[in-house]
Parts: structure tokens; sequence; C-alpha cells
């Protein structure tokens, strides 16, 4: 069994701690939201190998909203995704 995934409140938190080398990557660019999961603006990779504009989901369930209080130019609250998923979901054509 893998160790316990770090919990952070906020941006700062996650940088002190080692931001990436945490297992937890940030995500910004919200698109949509439902109760469940929460849609990011990426692009795809379609059948012939072209970037296209498209939402990427995640569950909230895997998702760790933390306050910006470290970057000037990003919005007000980021998301903290774990490493696996961020790379399932790259395996999967999305280009966050």
């Amino acid at each position: 069994m893998g160790k316990p995934v770090p919990r952070f409140s906020k941006v700062s938190e996650w940088i002190a701690a080692g931001n990436m080398a945490t297992g937890l990557y940030s995500l910004e660019r919200v698109e949509r939201e439902t109760d469940k999961a929460i849609g990011f603006k990426a692009e795809r990779y379609n059948e012939f190998g072209n970037l296209k504009p498209a939402t990427c989901w995640i569950p909230r369930s895997q998702l760790q909203e933390v306050v910006n209080d470290y970057y000037t130019k990003a919005p007000g609250r980021m998301f903290l995704v774990p490493a696996w998923l961020y790379s399932r979901k790259s395996d999967e054509g999305y280009v966050l």
C-alpha cells in the first residue's frame, strides 16, 4: 500500500512541502463544474494526432481545492491532483 497523500489548504504549503515532489500536480483552468467532477480546460489528441480543445473531467473526490496565496497571475483557487491520475489523463491523450 502506498504512502498517504498529504493534505494542503494553501498553494504556499504545497510549494513548501516540495510541490510536485509531493505526488500532487496543480491545475487551475476550470472550465465547468458539476457536483461530482470538475472539468479543466485542456486539449486532446484526436485519432489523427491533432490537438483539439477539450474538457478533461476529474472527480472531485480525487482533487484537493487549495487557496492560491502564492502566484500573482493565477486564479484565487487551484486544485491539486494526484500524479498517477494526471499521468492517466495524459495517457488518454489530454494535455492539461
